[in-house]
This record gives C-alpha cells, structure tokens and sequence, in this order.
C-alpha cells in the first residue's frame, strides 16, 4: 500500500493541470508532459506481480492564482501486473474531481497502460469541466490589460495519446496525439453593463500531431542530473472533427545541473507558437509564475527559469528562482517585445520517505502581480 500510495501522489497532482494544458482552454497554458512526467519513475520501478488490483483515495489541496483555492479528490485503480511482465508499471485508471472557490468544476475519468515491456505506451482520458476566467486582451498593448473581462468556459474533453520507444536509443521516444473538446464560452458582459446579455457560443475543436521527447534525467520527482526536451505540433481542423483551422507547437528543454550533494540548478527554456487564425483561447501564454496564466497571451511565448533547489534534511528543503519571459504576434518581434519578470521561492516538504516527491508553499512576485500557491511535485 504505501508504494501503491506514493505512486498516486506523484500522478494525481499531474492530472488536473496536465487535462489543461491538453485543451485549448486559457487556464491551459501550464506544460501538457506533466501527466507522463508524473508517472514515468514509476514506470520505471519494477513492482513484484500481485494477483489483485486495489484502489487508493487520496485528497489533494488546490491553490493558484488562475482557477483560485479548494480541492482536488482522487480515487486510482492500481491493476494487477500481468506475469512476465515485471519490468514494466501495471495498467492504472481512475476518477478525479476538482472544486474551487472560484466556480471551477473539474470531472473526469483517464486510464494508463503499456504494453510489450514498456515499449509501448497509452493514455486516455474523458471529463469535464467549467471555469471562470479573465481575458486580459491579446498582446502587449492591449486596452484590456488594465481591466480584464470575465468570461467562463464550460466543457468537455476526450483524449487519447499513443508513444513508442524508439529501437536502438534508451532516451527518445515518438508519440502521437489525439484531442476532441466540445465546449460553450460565455462573456459575462453584465458585469460591465447590467443591460447587455451574457451571450453563450459554443463550438468543437479538435487536434492530431506528433511529439518527440528526449528524458535522460535521473528521476522524475527530484532530478538532479541529467536533460529533458521535448517538441509537438498539434493540427488543428475540421479533418480531425473541429470548427477552427490552426497549428500549435511547443518545445522546451529542461537541464539539472548538481551543485553539491543537497543542492542542484534546473534550468529551463520553452518557446510556444500558433498560426495565424488561433482564437484567443488557444493562444500561448508565458509558462512563469507570479499570475494568473491566461494574463500573457500572443501568438508566440518565450519564457527562461532559473531554479535553486536545496535540502536541508531528508524531508524538508526550499527553493528559489527567476524567471523572464516575452510574448509577441510574431518570433522576430519577441527580440523587441517587454520582459516579465518573477521572482520567488517556498519551502517544500517530501510527502513519503520512499520517493523525492514533494508539496510545497510558494510565494512569486512578478512584474504586474504577485501570488501564493501550493506546488506538489516540482515545477519541472
């Protein structure tokens, strides 16, 4: 049970965030690897073979300043390994439901397996959800900044991911995605004029495309060697069952550098684009910390983040970082564009004694903001 458990707290944590950062949905711009980042070492820890699944439950607190404060409750179906295959993680499925003070409503149901000693992997997941968000405009111009309009966005999600290990590398693997969302946006206009109506419009989108990840890091939870990178495209059309036409793409590369036997820098870069045509709510936004994630929105996102992260005892450390980012309607103008800025640091304190997992208080300020927020696990 407690493998079984510290495995659930490194997944579920992942789950939420990652069903964002899947979809078009402004609160969405956080990274779409976390769920595979979150269950990798545990595919990686062979576990003996058990003759019975069981399921784990566990509460999670929820905290930022997108989708607000509140809770996120799990229950995860751990299956039976099936013989001769030790080396590889047992299937997983499970339910997940999130609630917060700001409205959000988050259900769904996902299942994880593999399949030839790990060579091959799945994932699926279908839910729901409904939030209540702000759009600050597009760009760094934009009359809206000063003074967002709220809006909601109320929808569901299906989405299925394929990866295979590539022959002959230990490090590289190919995936290829699939995303459905059927979802109804509403401007709360009323709150600016009582006379004007809050009108719905509803509409699908759908996406298909490919990844390459490269993960030579020596552990999921807490790296402190090692590289990851990962690039996608996802096509956006009516082909695949959709309203809009767009392409989105996305790469990052993430370093750990070990500075003493407590002490390490994780270094991390991430450009995002989309083509012209994107609607609003699927436009990049700056992956940093300090606001609420739909604030930076343009057609093109750089962000760079510096990292100190130190233990004092086996259960207890802290962390420190920087971080600047730009956003602009075209990767030239990213040269000329403002840098945001975010400062910040917590403290973190390992869930189980078996993994480096962490839950952290984290205290950012940023060039326009500033926010407190819980992180469990790092933030990358």
């Amino acid at each position: 049970m407690r493998r079984a458990s510290s495995r659930l707290l490194r997944f579920l944590p992942a789950l939420v965030p990652a069903w964002l950062g899947t979809t078009p949905l402004p609160a969405t711009a956080r990274l779409e690897q976390d769920t595979e980042e979150r269950i990798d070492e545990a595919r990686a820890s062979p576990t003996p073979v058990i003759e019975k699944g069981n399921w784990v439950i566990v509460p999670i607190p929820v905290a930022n300043p997108t989708i607000g404060t509140g809770l996120q409750l799990a229950a995860l179906y751990l299956h039976a390994k099936r013989p001769g295959q030790e080396d590889a993680p047992a299937g997983t499925s499970g339910l997940v439901a999130v609630g917060t003070d700001r409205g959000t409503r988050v259900l769904g149901a996902f299942h994880d397996n593999s399949f030839d000693h790990d060579r091959f992997r799945l994932n699926a997941f279908v839910g729901s959800a409904r939030f209540n968000l702000k759009f600050y405009g597009i760009g760094e111009n934009s009359p809206l900044a000063g003074n967002p309009v709220s809006y909601e966005m109320d929808g569901g999600l299906t989405q299925l991911r394929g990866g295979v290990r590539i022959a002959g590398t230990e490090h590289l693997y190919a995936g290829l995605t699939y995303q459905y969302l059927h979802s109804t946006l509403t401007f709360k206009v009323s709150e600016i004029s009582p006379e004007l109506p809050d009108v719905p419009t509803s509409f699908d989108s759908a996406a298909l495309g490919p990844q390459l990840t490269w993960d030579s890091r020596d552990s999921n939870y807490y790296p402190t060697r090692g590289q990851y990178a990962r690039t996608s495209w996802l096509n956006y059309g009516k082909r695949w069952g959709g309203d809009f036409e767009f392409d989105k793409f996305d790469s990052f590369y993430n370093h750990y550098l070990p500075l003493a036997v407590d002490s390490l820098l994780a270094l991390r870069i991430r450009h995002q684009a989309a083509s012209e045509g994107t609607p609003f709510f699927a436009l990049p936004t700056l992956d940093m910390r300090g606001f609420s994630i739909d604030r930076y929105r343009d057609n093109h996102t750089l962000s760079l983040t510096a990292e100190l992260r130190h233990k004092f005892t086996d259960r207890w450390g802290m962390v420190a970082y920087a971080e600047a980012g730009r956003f602009a309607s075209t990767f030239k103008q990213l040269s000329d564009g403002r840098t945001i800025k975010t400062v910040g640091g917590g403290v973190r304190w390992r869930v189980t004694q078996e993994r480096d997992m962490n839950i952290g208080l984290d205290y950012a300020v940023s060039s326009d903001d500033r926010a407190l927020f819980i992180q469990i696990a790092e933030r990358f």
